[in-house]
């Protein structure tokens, strides 16, 4: 008899472990999946912001590492207008930056979306190094040609 109180008892925490797993179980299914997410949107700067913090560059024409060349220009994104100013200052400066790292790449490392966004993030890096008024924060190619 004592034995089968035992088998009961160990029975009845064998359910109640069971049941407790299916509910936590069911409640992280809900959560997971089920839950909206709240994802905070970043919303992008109008025409008219991106214009005030925005400085184009020259067309920049110059040989690479592979011998073609390539016709280049940018748009960098400054992050005030105070640092807009600035970079307008700078360009002399950044042009340099822009044709020392154009020399030192061939044809291949400028191909494709990853070759641009190499070298968008490596100007940002740089330029951003220069100013003292603020940062770079993007650069976008509006013009690219190699020969």
């Amino acid at each position: 008899m004592e034995q089968e109180v035992k088998k009961s008892k160990g029975k009845s925490i064998l359910i109640a472990m069971l049941a407790a797993l299916v509910i936590m179980g069911g409640i992280g299914y809900y959560v997971f999946f089920q839950m909206p997410s709240k994802t905070v949107a970043v919303a992008e700067p109008s025409a008219e912001e991106l214009d005030k913090v925005t400085v184009e560059t020259e067309e920049i024409t110059t040989n690479l590492a592979d011998q073609s060349f390539i016709k280049i220009k940018f748009r960098i994104q400054a992050d005030t207008e105070d640092a807009k100013a600035e970079l307008e200052k700078r360009l002399f400066q950044v042009n340099n930056i822009i044709i020392y790292e154009l020399s030192g790449m061939k044809t291949g490392d400028l191909q494709g979306q990853k070759g641009i966004n190499h070298l968008e993030g490596t100007l940002k890096g740089k330029v951003s190094k220069l100013m003292q008024e603020g940062k770079i924060k993007r650069v976008y190619t509006i013009e690219k040609i190699i020969q």
